[in-house]
């Protein structure tokens, strides 16, 4: 009954919106893909599956948030690599060190002192809004490592309120894609250098969503990427970033066949994502009651992210759901011509960014 009444209650309130972008939302959130899904490889444990990480060097970005944050988490209880970057918003040095502290106690609990080898936590300042701080994010990093073996492509934001970055993008499309692409272009020879070493295993886990099922009809509205796309439904903007970095991680994939690159979405999952747009979205704020009959924490969540991270039956290229299921692309994420099209795009957009030396 309860159900039925938010239910109600909802759709009314939001009769704003056009009955299509209506319909598709609902689509998603009540029929899409389950973190619990039967036919996924549910059995993935991360205490039993992720291998050792001895020796490794990760970064993960937007790590200060619930998901990154969980990930390193688990990635250090359980891999122990050799360093964890953080990477994500600038703050002040006790603000890094706390929120080193804190994952390094999630992972190792009260015995922190005494688990050996213990994962080392370093911050290095992004923030994906401003292409300049995403160069200086690599310089910084490539300054202090000579190796990469895992990137996690994962921060991400999702608001309703129109914006731009620094450089005049649509939030979504910048933050989501565009500062990601980057990076990920940044810190490619270095990638390629670390899979040269024997036994190599390097990875790139690029963070999509089901949400790029509701991404405009023709994928990426480029003629407005480069505005607050300000008559386009949140959703939509948040949904064609999502398309693009389905399409980063094909491009990644074929242009380097030393690593493996995979998309994933998490799920459904109660992050601070969600938090932030409970307060732009009266939709959300409504649905509230019922969100654990759809989403699941974290921990729970952040599976995905470990399996494409270390398993051995990812396929380079693929977009899965939780957990390790190849998942249903929209056409648009299938085109060809989207993808040679949003590659020439991001070429030009980046041209202006000089490489690293």
């Amino acid at each position: 009954m309860l159900f039925t009444i938010i239910i109600s209650i909802a759709v009314v309130a939001i009769l704003a919106v056009s009955m299509t972008d209506i319909r598709e939302m609902f689509r998603v959130v009540l029929f899409g893909s389950r973190n619990d899904a039967p036919r996924s490889a549910a059995s993935f444990d991360p205490a039993k599956d992720v291998p050792s990480l001895a020796g490794k060097v990760i970064m993960i970005t937007g790590a200060a948030g619930f998901l990154g944050r969980q990930a390193a988490i688990e990635l250090a209880r359980y891999g122990r690599p050799a360093r964890i970057y953080v990477a994500d918003l600038p703050r002040d040095e006790e603000a890094k060190k706390a929120l080193a502290n804190e994952i390094i106690h999630g992972a190792y609990g009260d015995h922190e002192e005494a688990a050996k080898p213990r994962t080392e936590i370093r911050f290095v300042d992004l923030d994906l809004a401003s292409l300049e701080s995403v160069r200086d994010c690599a310089a910084n990093f490539v300054a202090r490592e000579e190796q990469l073996d895992i990137l996690f492509l994962n921060a991400g934001i999702i608001r309703v309120s129109p914006a731009i970055t620094k450089e005049g993008y649509e939030a979504h499309f910048g933050i989501n894609y565009l500062g990601h692409a980057l990076l990920a272009r940044l810190l490619t020879p270095l990638l390629r250098h670390t899979a040269e070493r024997p036994g190599a295993d390097v990875r790139v886990v690029v963070v999509s969503s089901e949400g790029h099922l509701m991404a405009p009809k023709n994928g990426v509205d480029f003629d407005l990427v480069k505005s607050d796309c300000a008559d386009m439904h949140y959703a939509k903007r948040y949904g064609q970033s999502k398309v693009a970095l389905i399409d980063l991680t094909k491009e990644l994939s074929r242009e380097n066949p030393q690593f493996k690159v995979a998309a994933v979405h998490p799920g459904r999952i109660l992050t601070g994502m969600a938090e932030s747009l409970r307060k732009e979205s009266l939709l959300t704020r409504l649905t509230l009651p019922i969100a654990p009959l759809f989403c699941v924490s974290p921990a729970v969540g952040i599976r995905n992210h470990l399996w494409a991270a270390t398993s051995p039956d990812v396929v380079s290229g693929m977009y899965y759901e939780p957990v390790g299921v190849p998942g249903k692309l929209s056409a648009s994420a299938q085109d060809e011509k989207l993808l040679k099209r949003l590659h020439g795009w991001t070429n030009d957009a980046l041209s202006g960014i000089k490489p690293l030396e």
